[in-house]
Order: C-alpha cells, then sequence, then structure tokens
C-alpha cells in the first residue's frame, strides 16, 4: 500500500509524458515514464497522475473508468480519490499519485518515491 502524502523531492525533475491536446476531458492514458507505469486522467484543464496498476491486486488503472473525482478499478471495482489517491471504498488501499503540470502543450510528470 502507498501513502497519499509521499513527499516529492524538490529537486526531482519533471519528465514530459505526452501533449496536452492528445487527452480528452475525463479519458485516461496509459505512460510510462522514467521505467513507471502510470496513468495520466483528465478533469477539465486538470490532470491527475497516479500509478497505473491498483494497490489492491494489481489491476489496470488504465483500462478503469473515471466516475466523478474518482478512478474505478475494474477488476474488484475499487474507487480511488483523484485529489488524494485514497481508496474510497477498499479500506487500507490507496493509489500512488504524482504531480503534473502542463508546459508549452505538454503534459509533464515529476514523481513521488
Amino acid at each position: 500500500m502507498s501513502s497519499p502524502s509521499e513527499p516529492v523531492s524538490p529537486t526531482a525533475d519533471w519528465h514530459p509524458a505526452l501533449p496536452a491536446d492528445e487527452l480528452p476531458a475525463g479519458a485516461i492514458r496509459a505512460v510510462e515514464v522514467a521505467g513507471r507505469a502510470l496513468v495520466v486522467v483528465r478533469q477539465g484543464d486538470r490532470y491527475v497522475v497516479m500509478d497505473r496498476w491498483c494497490p489492491h491486486q494489481e489491476g489496470d488503472l488504465a483500462a478503469g473508468r473515471v466516475l466523478g473525482g474518482t478512478l474505478k478499478c475494474p477488476l474488484h471495482g475499487y474507487m480511488f480519490s483523484l485529489d488524494t489517491g485514497r481508496g474510497l471504498n477498499c479500506r487500507g488501499y490507496n493509489a500512488r499519485l504524482h504531480e503534473a503540470q502542463v508546459t508549452d502543450g505538454m503534459v509533464e510528470i515529476r514523481l513521488r518515491s
């Protein structure tokens, strides 16, 4: 299980992940950044990044569904907050979130450890 509040090193690098305009609102996209499998979710103008594999039994969150402010795992229906990564119906399981920003039309990601 990962903690949604793990710090990001202030010296951690930003990694380009994908062009912002390639991801429509409400969509999920699997990406790999610095050898880490991640998903990027777009909510309006906001991009949320979390580890790709569900912390419960490694369901592929890229095949999940965005429901309001949550990402639902396709394997058992566990739901994770897009704001905090906290498991909402799976006590004790939290998805690791990473930082995202858009620079010059590119979604960039800064990884948590």
